[in-house]
């Protein structure tokens, strides 16, 4: 039996610390990111989350400890928690982003054209973002991350705001991008999140690692439904794309029945979305339970809630 090819993480931290005023906001964390796989940084406000994609993205350095990357210079998207409404257009503003991403005039167009499509914006392409609300603001955030393709993609939060079609929409795009060999690290609250893409959860408290977890079979944490159909109206699947318990749809190629829509739905939901199924006039190729098994709470670190007030994040 060969041996597993392990690749290169893009990067390694060794016993990374981060101090502000002399107290410790990351202490002693170690991690490796590599491609094409997906890490969950969760834990209440304050516990760290934002301060460790900061010193991932390269935007500030460590009080101590080592951050290896394997190449001098990755290509990073970075989408913060917080994008203020500029007095630029959508438009302008993403042409810029792309130049300093290194694409062409005709990349960033073709580009930036079917990200506007697929998150809907592309009627509000050349108003001002002053206008915006929070959900469009947080759409033009994740479409400036998500231009260049990124070798490495982090994210602060990328839920915030967006309904639930623009968080399918989200999640089947950063699925497409793992499965091309990008690194996402993101931070969440949301458990559907965490179960559609992670492959690995770091849990922080006080900027401590306190709880890891490897392997996407083991971040299940509700039992699901996986259900398989074809032929259902554009009107019936935006009605399965709004149902609550929505985890993730994505297409799907059959070997019996050919070119087929997957969907994963938390069991609770499955009868519900069987019956819009139906009632769209789609036919079920097959229907699988999937995970179910516990991680050990993980929902209690998902209160957004802050650790103790005035802690940096």
């Amino acid at each position: 039996m060969k041996p597993e090819h392990k690749s290169t993480p893009l990067i390694e931290l060794i016993r990374a610390v981060k101090l502000y005023a002399g107290r410790p906001v990351l202490s002693e964390i170690s991690l490796l990111v590599e491609p094409g796989t997906a890490m969950a940084l969760i834990g209440r406000n304050g516990s760290g989350k934002s301060t460790l994609l900061s010193i991932l993205a390269g935007l500030i350095g460590l009080s101590s400890g080592t951050a290896v990357r394997s190449e001098r210079k990755l290509t990073v998207g970075y989408a913060p928690e917080a994008f203020p409404g500029l007095k630029f257009s959508a438009e302008q503003y993403l042409r810029s982003m792309g130049r300093l991403g290194g694409l062409s005039p005709a990349e960033v167009e073709m580009r930036m054209i079917a990200l506007l499509q697929a998150f809907h914006l592309t009627e509000f392409r050349s108003q001002s973002m002053t206008g915006f609300s929070k959900g469009m603001l947080q759409k033009v955030n994740l479409i400036q991350s998500l231009l260049t393709r990124p070798q490495l993609l982090l994210l602060d939060e990328p839920l915030s705001g967006l309904d639930l079609p623009a968080q399918h929409t989200l999640i089947n795009l950063l699925l497409e991008l793992k499965r091309n060999g990008t690194a996402i690290v993101f931070s969440v609250h949301e458990p559907q999140m965490v179960e559609a893409l992670a492959d690995s959860v770091h849990v922080l408290q006080a900027g401590r690692t306190v709880k890891t977890i490897q392997g996407h079979e083991n971040l299940r944490m509700t039992p699901a439904t996986y259900i398989v159909y074809k032929g259902v109206s554009d009107e019936g699947s935006a009605a399965i794309s709004c149902l609550s318990g929505i985890i993730s749809i994505q297409s799907e190629l059959n070997h019996a029945a050919g070119e087929c829509t997957g969907v994963t739905v938390n069991a609770s939901a499955s009868d519900e979305c069987l019956r819009l199924i139906l009632g769209a006039g789609g036919s079920v190729v097959s229907v699988e339970p999937r995970g179910g098994s516990s991680v050990g709470g993980l929902e209690q670190w998902m209160d957004p809630k802050a650790v103790e007030e005035g802690t940096i994040v």
